[in-house]
């Protein structure tokens, strides 16, 4: 006769692979037919002929003997150790749905590769090239796949550049044209279109100097005096008025004086000797009064005065009109 008392906590053993059973053997009846193939595997897993016997055993172990002791009444709960298992066919209720192995976990659907981005080479832009002097302008376009391409070819079409079909250079031939176009867009050209002036421009226009504003303000009796100009260094007045009115971008500075005696300045001309005779009358009182420091000199000033009433003070009343 053959029991096999399984341990209550079967269904938290079998998982872990370590599910202990007891074995009892009744030596002194001989095996009935249907035992003999679990005494076999008993017998393999090492379980020795004597009356009890305690073994740890597998899943995969106890499936085995329960495949071999299909429909036997030979398994038992220890806590209950009268009452065999009851069959339900090929299975064992309470042993059977614990003895099988998991099923194998669903992979995960494989992460589409993303293919690697084909580095492609930064195409070599050339810029746009300015070359010339203040006579003429020689202007490369850049590369088509520039963003400055389309604004740069529009900027030369309207301002006349005419292209050469040999060399693929625009070309500006006119001084005053040239001056103007430096003076009205050469900020234009450097910052928006990112135009690369030659060694030879900038050795050409070294002298060229851009006039700069200059402003002064002064408080006087009646508010105040904003003085505006042009500076551009030599250049004489006459010039800078007439570039000015006329619309010119430039105007020639003056010439430096060979003489090692500087002009002298009216305001600074030392006075004769006269005689008394010869010597002017004295000006009137009204006359000698120092006039209004003017400002410093500038090529072209346009001075005015905000408040052109006097003031008055607090509690003053207006003088009658």
């Amino acid at each position: 006769m053959l029991r096999l008392l399984l341990p209550p906590n079967l269904a938290a053993a079998a998982p872990r692979d370590a599910i202990a059973v007891r074995v009892e053997l009744d030596l002194a009846i001989p095996p009935a037919p249907g035992l003999v193939p679990a005494l076999a595997i008993l017998q393999r897993l090492g379980v020795a002929p004597q009356p009890v016997s305690l073994i740890q055993l597998k899943r995969a172990q106890l499936r085995e003997l329960v495949q071999a002791l299909l429909g036997e009444r030979v398994f038992f709960r220890a806590d209950r150790p009268t009452l065999p298992l009851a069959w339900n066919g090929i299975d064992l209720p309470g042993v059977s749905e614990h003895l099988r192995e998991p099923a194998a976990p669903t992979p995960a659907p494989p992460r589409p590769v993303k293919p690697q981005p084909r580095e492609i080479p930064a195409p070599d832009l050339t810029p746009l090239t300015v070359d010339g002097s203040e006579h003429y302008l020689a202007i490369t376009l850049p590369s088509r796949e520039s963003m400055v391409y389309d604004a740069a070819l529009e900027f030369l079409r309207a301002h006349r550049f005419i292209l050469d079909p040999l060399t693929r250079k625009w070309w500006l031939r006119d001084r005053h044209k040239v001056l103007n176009l430096l003076a009205t867009h050469g900020a234009l050209l450097r910052d928006n279109l990112h135009a690369e002036f030659t060694p030879n421009f900038e050795k050409n226009t070294a002298r060229l100097q851009a006039a700069t504003i200059a402003a002064q303000i002064s408080e006087a009796v009646d508010g105040y005096d904003v003085t505006l100009g042009l500076a551009a260094g030599t250049a004489p007045d006459a010039q800078i008025r007439s570039a000015v009115a006329t619309g010119r971008g430039s105007a020639r500075p003056t010439a430096p004086s060979t003489s090692s005696t500087p002009p002298s300045s009216p305001s600074l001309r030392p006075r004769s000797a006269r005689s008394p005779a010869s010597s002017p009358p004295p000006a009137p009182a009204a006359a000698t009064a120092s006039p209004r420091p003017a400002p410093p000199r500038s090529p072209i000033c346009w001075r005015t005065s905000p408040r052109t009433s006097p003031r008055r003070k607090p509690g003053t009343p207006a003088a009658p009109r």
